[in-house]
């Protein structure tokens, strides 16, 4: 076993005298190689995590559209609702419009049938109402 020992402490320290050299003189390379690697490995799981947090953010994003979707689905329903009450309002408005115009249209045929049967039976009071609502005088 002892000679084993002796043999392994050999062949490192044979290999150790050959590779010291080759270290010295080859120092630079040898350093640019081992950061190069170093910062490949770095980049590799920098670019992991930030593949991580982009799929995450991705899945973020479809659950909020998902939620403003619906969102929207809502708000559409009332304002549907809220159209179709608009709409019933205006045609009740409308009805109302048409019937007092109705309305007025008669009271104003009744007002003209009036005067025209005060005029027939007594033309001069007609004639004092005109000059006294619209200020100037009849003249037959």
């Amino acid at each position: 076993m002892i000679l084993q020992l002796q043999a392994v402490k050999a062949i490192a320290l044979s290999l150790w005298e050959k590779v010291l050299p080759f270290v010295v003189k080859h120092w630079k390379i040898l350093l640019i190689l081992a950061l190069s690697a170093a910062l490949f490995l770095k980049m590799r799981a920098d670019y992991k995590a930030m593949e991580t947090a982009y799929e995450a953010r991705l899945e973020s994003s479809q659950a909020q559209l998902e939620g403003l979707k619906e969102i929207h689905k809502v708000q559409m329903d009332e304002m549907a609702v809220l159209m179709d009450a608009l709409l019933a309002d205006l045609d009740r408005l409308e009805e109302e419009r048409n019937r007092a115009r109705d309305e007025l249209a008669e009271r104003h045929e009744e007002r003209i049938d009036e005067i025209e049967r005060e005029w027939s039976e007594h033309p001069e009071g007609v004639a004092g109402q005109i000059e006294q609502e619209f200020g100037f005088e009849y003249v037959e």
